[in-house]
């Protein structure tokens, strides 16, 4: 395997790099994985998996994992598959200390090692799965993985969730109205102002450093653009990268200034993109939404929630989210889960996939209702059920209504509520089935 050659995959928003052969195939964001990377398409060929999974309450609250502890976790696990000829120790990840797994799976036929090391109660794991026969061959990969593995600060929303300002201003002849988006946690470090021909207002995210600035004026007609398109433009100043966006209608001109450090550049460019894409100014009336927008940018979509919904992050994966609504806080009322399911199937067979899980993770489960539905452009099934949730033992309804993106994605959105409550929350939860939207058709 000396000869193989290498190539570098780099993943900013999630704070990491490695190496691996330059001939194998990569796939991101699988249901269980962040990057994986295949021999080939055989479904038994040899692969090397990566994984960052937070560890936040596993064992309790206020408690954080050893390696030891996760390592015997581990192992009652795959007992429980009966694995074989298991074998632990010590290696290295990059610079990090870290442990190892290795077994026979019988059932499955493969034999899997785990090199995994755990900073800021997040586990990073390398995996490698292989036939037994091959399993030899191919550890030198996990091992040039593992000695070119970086970790770093990752940099980059993974997800956002935004809130919409919405005011006006005059032009020499009639009311102009805009609208932009911003996300929901920055603080507003200047007070808005409404009235006037000036209206400024400042965002900032200190952790991040960056900062976005909106100004809209009334300016001279002899200022004025003849046309609304807008331009952007790119500066730089004191070490600090500025996207800017300067659109026009009649003589009212909106500027954003979107700034970030020089060297993220490429990480926050994405964010900036989705500021444009929202912004709206015109003559037409625009009426402030009751909705908030939550953006999946790792995957190039955004669905509209109530603006009392919060993302769930000790809940949540890199492919299925979680929300909670402030409303009511004891229970995760919707979910959004984007997997990639390996090879194509057709929506009826994700359907039959999907109602084996939840009859089997809802008491005496009942389909209620069942009826063809969209999700962006794309042919979904809603399907409604009602029965008993056993972790919170109490009767209670669902919705889910799912598709099939590009022919090998799984898409699909759920909420569920206890039935006393699941009729007044429904009211102001079901836009959000029609509201999902996959920004970049290219991708």
């Amino acid at each position: 395997m000396s000869d193989t050659k290498y190539s570098k995959y780099i993943s900013n928003q999630y704070g990491f790099e490695l190496e691996y052969p330059e001939k194998w195939i990569v796939k991101e964001h699988s249901a269980m994985y962040l990057a994986s990377f295949m021999e080939s398409k055989e479904e038994s060929a040899p692969n090397i998996n990566i994984t960052i999974q937070n560890l936040e309450g596993s064992i309790g609250p206020d408690q954080v994992m050893t390696p030891k502890q996760l390592l015997d976790i581990s192992i009652q696990q795959i007992e429980q598959i009966n694995a074989t000829n298991i074998e632990t120790g010590s290696c290295k990840i990059g610079s990090n200390n870290a442990d190892f797994l290795s077994y026979y799976a019988p059932e499955q036929k493969v034999r899997n090692k785990q090199c995994f090391f755990i900073k800021n109660n997040n586990v990073f794991i390398i995996s490698y799965t292989s036939s037994n026969g091959n399993f030899t061959k191919h550890l030198p990969v996990l091992e040039h993985c593992c000695q070119t593995f970086k970790n770093f600060e990752a940099k980059g929303y993974k997800y956002t969730q935004m809130e919409a300002f919405t005011s006006n201003i005059k032009s020499s002849t009639k009311t102009i109205f805009y609208q932009y988006w911003v996300p929901k946690n920055w603080k507003s470090s200047k007070p808005k102002s409404k009235e006037g021909k000036h209206q400024f207002q400042e965002y900032t995210d200190s952790s991040n450093n960056l900062s976005l600035k909106v100004e809209v004026q009334q300016k001279a007609a002899a200022a004025a653009e003849t046309t609304n398109q807008g331009k952007k433009s790119n500066s730089t100043t004191n070490n600090k990268h500025h996207f800017n966006y300067d659109v026009w209608v009649e003589d009212v001109h909106l500027s954003l200034s979107f700034s970030c450090l020089e060297s993220d550049v490429v990480s926050w460019e994405p964010l900036f993109d989705r500021f444009i894409a929202d912004l709206k100014i015109d003559s037409s009336i625009l009426e402030s939404p009751v909705y908030d927008r939550f953006y999946n940018l790792i995957f190039q979509y955004y669905v509209h929630i109530p603006q009392s919904f919060a993302m769930d992050p000790r809940s949540s994966s890199f492919s299925s989210l979680i929300f909670i609504d402030q409303d009511f806080p004891m229970y995760p009322v919707f979910n959004i889960t984007l997997e990639d399911l390996g090879v194509p199937i057709p929506l009826e067979k994700y359907r039959d996939i999907l109602l084996s899980f939840y009859k089997s993770s809802v008491e005496n489960a009942r389909i209620t209702n069942e009826e063809s539905a969209r999700i962006d452009n794309y042919r979904a099934l809603r399907i409604s059920m009602d029965g008993r949730d056993p972790e919170i033992d109490k009767n209670c309804k669902v919705i889910i209504q799912c598709a099939v993106v590009k022919r090998t994605k799984g898409l699909l959105l759920n909420v569920r509520l206890p039935t006393t409550i699941f009729e007044s929350a429904y009211k102001k939860y079901f836009y959000m089935f029609h509201s999902l939207v996959f920004y970049n058709k290219n991708n």
